[in-house]
């Protein structure tokens, strides 16, 4: 038992607690301990010592206030090394005062209570006591206490809170820290020969300290409000959706779910626009590294190759810091992928879903063979063994009936079928854990996902064309598509911890997508006077593998700097095997009365295109927590390789022979015709079908986060990045370079945030940047390249700039609560050479590049998330979010304007407005939760107009979703949702004409997940 004075020492003191804490709080502050055998409760006594970042990536922070943290954000400390600064107007007393006279004068103390053991174990000298929540009493567990002075060792507590450290006699100071918990700091603690000093500590939630700590760290952040408290603390103007919104969506890849974000839009149902900006000026990075895109002619990611089921979160940063990449203009989204559990899981999932357009309808569809149903495709698709690779075909004096043997060697097929579409299938399961031994841990997480949709599209489009000062509809027309989609990923997560100061993680994903389409069409082409009927078979495949280690270190120099550092292998590929076009047409002057082969381009033709590209690279980042300044420098190096191969073949007549031009393509072109009339050539083009580039960026940056107030924060840097583009057109037969273009840049790039905390609850930010955006490796190509999705021709600038942006952005903030917030933002961007497309051709519409004279984008971004609770308590289950988007841009296109109608006008595919609504329920005594979400972006320039013809904008597309899940039991979901409930449509415009229009249908789905 304690003594009867010490007991009332103690009384005095926690008296003095209750009464004063209210008033003075101090956050993480240095306890001078008394000597062992004093029988006190010890006061906080020290100064303050500047906070210590918290855990790097992999770690999984428990469900306890605080945020969880991300990199180069301020969250609350996930398990922080020191503590944190006093709250304003917090009185701390002098380390150099008496911890005794201090309690008797009210000071406040820390709940850390010192006591000497009565009976120590035999053989046992140390520190033994129990770590537990302030608030309740509860043991943490594995909370590290550590000796940071004295010795060098420290422990993990253990189910119920209990450690140990066996310490020979001596003073020493301790560290105590645990997930999004203040930390604190004991000094002077003794150790006795033969005694055992007791040490109980009480850890408070992380509030006050979080501002004072940085946080380069990746960890589970699915949780809503984690991901608010991340945005709260982050340096730089950012929005963001969780998994766990995601959850409560129709959305089945990042492409569905990214628009939620507010800002962001998606244009061909997979490339993100942020701020009304696409292309170039959207970077996409992994876990923190590159993403190269798998698309010959657009520099975005595709993100419908990413499953929602892989996904921790979304995040877009929309103000410029220095750790970031330099290509940066409407922003950078950060796609994180999910890490390991803290505990045993294995969830599986099985999805039906369909639409009213498609399921039990009949499609167009395709003969293929294979796996196709899982993505591969068949061996039918592959370039036929017999044609040649060294040279043209025919291009090595083969005689007669060799040729015709080459030719027959291609599949004959042509013609689309049709099929009745079954319903929509999704199979997933992910399985991970996290495995305990001493203060080490071993993560490990791995997922995989298997989709299958079928879908069906009925479009109407036509021309418009300008006589007599009057937009007139021309070219009706009906295409009717079929789509088999299938989507096949996996995800693999290790993670080591040795301790708390040193981790590892190794990261691979593999994701690949396959689009098999099959068109038919059927028409009026005013432009050459003929009725016409078309087709096109189609297979695409998509696939990225990416592949990361990473580590994190906590050196303990300058006051705990950390070491973090990633390297990075990824392969893109896209693989567009036999894509076959059949065009028959009859004579609106002279018709036949049947369709027959006009023998030209676009019919007959073959089609085969492989890219590849490879990247690598790594960066390291040091970070230095001074007392003052926060100082961060680091470098990255990223290494891309690609080569493109397109190769393309024409059936066509030969001259001076008869033939039924009326046969269909199997019989046209089939064996019986080929070599007696018919033939196959090859149209390839040696200096534009064949190209390798590569890209080598090299980038250092420093950057310093200070706190010149207790209310004010500045986050500036500067970084230096250099840069090298090349790119080689060659003829793939012999290798022989038929142009090459070199580009080298050196960039400047500075970059200054401020943010000052109106109310703890309240932010002002300020942002200025200076960033760029470089051309693609297609835009700088001096020849002519064959744009095989636009089916045109693209004539590449070697004089082209690079492209300089002004970034200034503006944004309160209010924090109301743990899931709440209202934003408003206000931003501006001013460019300078903003590349533009050039149509510079009439008729087929051919384009090429120039630098415009500038270009100017502003707007306006209003978000609020709240309870309805705050309105009355019956309805605090009801929670609502909207965001609403007011964007305004103009380009000047100057004297590079060519045959484009107007020299002025808003940036193909900005919306001038984008609207998000969420209004959700949930009960969690049933587990039932509900969400009705609306989405609608404004008009946008999908083509851009040419020779005295408007351009032709994508009408507005209002989206109504729903969702309902329902837990059925402790360890199975059910979750209904659909898409699209208005029947809305989308509409393409051009004047007073309507070119396209088609119906997507009413979406649904039905799934049923195991948690086990």
């Amino acid at each position: 038992m304690l003594p009867r004075t010490a007991l009332s020492r103690a009384l005095v003191a926690a008296l003095a607690v209750i009464t004063t804490s209210a008033l003075a709080q101090v956050s993480g502050t240095d306890v001078a301990a008394p000597p062992s055998g004093q029988d006190v409760t010890s006061p906080s006594t020290a100064q303050p010592r500047a906070p210590a970042p918290a855990p790097h990536s992999g770690r999984n922070i428990p469900s306890t206030p605080g945020a969880a943290p991300q990199p180069g954000t301020n969250v609350p400390s996930a398990s922080s090394a020191q503590d944190a600064a006093p709250q304003p107007g917090t009185n701390v007393p002098s380390a150099a005062e008496p911890a005794e006279s201090l309690a008797t004068e009210g000071a406040a103390t820390d709940d850390v209570m010192l006591a000497e053991s009565a009976e120590p174990p035999p053989g046992f000298t140390g520190i033994h006591g129990r770590v537990v929540d302030e608030a309740n009493s509860e043991g943490l567990i594995e909370a590290t206490v550590k000796v940071v002075t004295g010795a060098q060792k420290q422990a993990l507590t253990d189910l119920d809170g209990n450690y140990r450290l066996a310490l020979p006699p001596g003073k020493y100071d301790l560290r105590v820290f645990y997930d999004v918990y203040q930390g604190r700091r004991i000094t002077g603690v003794v150790v006795t020969q033969g005694k055992v000093t007791k040490l109980d500590v009480a850890l408070s939630a992380d509030v006050g300290a979080v501002q004072e700590v940085v946080v380069e760290a990746r960890a589970d952040r699915r949780a809503e409000g984690a991901l608010l408290q991340e945005r709260k603390k982050a340096a730089a103007v950012s929005d963001a959706i969780s998994a766990q919104e995601i959850a409560r969506t129709p959305d089945s890849s990042a492409s569905d779910a990214v628009k939620r974000v507010v800002s962001a839009t998606v244009v061909d149902g997979r490339y993100v626009l942020l701020r009304g900006l696409g292309g170039r000026y959207s970077t996409t990075l992994l876990n923190g590294a590159l993403l190269p895109s798998p698309e010959p002619d657009e520099p975005s990611v595709p993100l419908d190759l990413f499953p929602t089921s892989l996904l921790a979160n979304l995040n877009v940063v929309k103000s410029y810091t220095a750790d970031l990449p330099g290509s940066f203009g409407g922003g950078t989204l950060l796609i994180e992928t999910n890490t390991y559990p803290t505990q045993f899981e294995f969830k599986p999932r099985i999805t039906l879903g369909g639409d009213t357009v498609t399921t039990g309808q009949e499609r167009n569809t395709q003969q293929g063979g294979g796996l196709e149903f899982l993505g591969f495709p068949g061996g039918e698709r592959k370039l036929p063994e017999a044609i040649p690779t060294r040279h043209e075909l025919g291009d090595a004096g083969e005689s007669p009936e060799e040729l015709e043997r080459q030719w027959e060697s291609f599949p004959n097929v042509w013609g689309a079928r049709k099929k009745t579409a079954l319903p929509n299938l999704g199979l997933s399961a992910s399985l991970g854990d996290t495995l305990r031994f001493d203060n080490r841990r071993l993560g490990y997480l791995a997922t995989v996902n298997y989709g299958h949709k079928e879908s069906s599209q009925v479009s109407s489009y036509a021309r418009a064309s300008n006589e007599n000062n009057a937009y007139v509809r021309n070219d009706d027309a009906q295409l009717t598509q079929g789509v088999e989609t299938a989507n096949l990923s996996g995800l693999a997560s290790v993670g080591y911890q040795l301790d708390r100061d040193n981790e590892l993680t190794a990261f691979s994903l593999y994701t690949r997508g396959t689009d098999t389409r099959t068109v038919t069409s059927t028409g009026i082409d005013s432009l050459k006077g003929d009725r016409y009927e078309g087709s096109r078979l189609q297979f695409i495949v998509r696939q990225l593998s990416f592949n990361q280690l990473r580590g994190f270190h906590r050196i303990g120099l300058f006051g705990d700097a950390e070491v973090d550092w990633q390297a990075n292998l990824s392969r893109v590929d896209r693989d567009e095997p036999d894509t076959r076009d059949t065009l028959y047409s009859d004579s609106l002057s002279t018709p036949t009365g049947s369709l027959s082969f006009p023998n030209q381009a676009n019919s007959g033709e073959r089609f085969f295109a492989e890219l590849g590209e490879t990247s690598t690279g790594g960066s390291l980042n040091l970070t230095l927590p001074f007392s003052d300044v926060r100082v961060k420098v680091g470098g990255l190096t990223q290494l891309s390789f690609r080569d493109f191969r397109a190769r393309r073949f024409r059936y066509g007549i030969v001259p001076s022979t008869d033939v039924d031009r009326t046969l269909p393509p199997e019989q046209l072109f089939g064996a019986d015709q080929l070599g007696d009339g018919m033939r196959l050539r090859e149209f390839t083009r040696p200096e534009s079908d064949a190209y390798d580039a590569s890209l080598g960026i090299f980038a250092g940056y420093v950057s310093a986060d200070a706190k010149p107030t207790e209310a004010l924060r500045l986050i500036g840097g500067l970084r230096l990045e250099s840069s090298r583009q090349e790119l080689t057109a060659l003829d793939q037969f012999t290798g022989e370079e038929a142009s090459r273009n070199e580009v080298d840049y050196l960039d400047w790039l500075p970059t200054l945030n401020a943010i000052y905390a109106l109310t703890p609850a309240v932010n002002l930010r300020t942002g200025y940047s200076y960033t760029l955006a470089r051309p693609t490796f297609r835009e700088l190509a001096p020849f002519l390249f064959y744009d095989f999705t636009r089916r045109r021709n693209v004539s590449g600038n070697p004089a082209l700039k690079q492209t300089r942006i002004h970034n200034v952005d503006a944004r309160v903030e209010w924090f109301v609560g743990d899931n709440e917030v209202l934003a408003a933002s206000v931003f501006y961007k001013r460019f300078q050479n903003p590349i533009e497309r050039v149509i510079n051709t009439e008729g087929a519409g051919d384009v090429g590049f120039e630098n415009a004279a500038g270009a100017d984008t502003y707007g306006v971004e209003l978000e609020a998330r709240t309870s309805l609770g705050r309105v009355a308590s019956v309805l605090r289950p009801v929670r609502l979010g909207a965001n609403l988007t007011l964007i305004r841009s103009e380009i000047d296109l100057g004297a590079v304007q060519g045959l484009q109608t107007s020299a002025q006008r808003p940036l193909q595919g900005q919306s001038p407005y984008v609207a998000n609504v969420n209004l959700g329920y949930e009960r969690p005594e049933s587990g039932t939760e509900v969400a009705l979400l609306y989405n609608v972006y404004g008009k946008r320039i999908s083509e851009v107009g040419t020779n005295r013809l408007p351009d032709v904008y994508e009408q507005p597309f209002h989206r109504v979703d729903v969702a309902l899940t329902q837990r059925l039991g402790a360890a199975t979901q059910l979750k209904l949702t659909a898409a699209n409930l208005l029947d809305a449509k989308v509409t393409l415009q051009q004047g007073t004409v309507t070119i396209l229009e088609y119906r997507p249908g009413i979406a649904f789905s039905a799934s049923l997940g195991l948690s086990l």
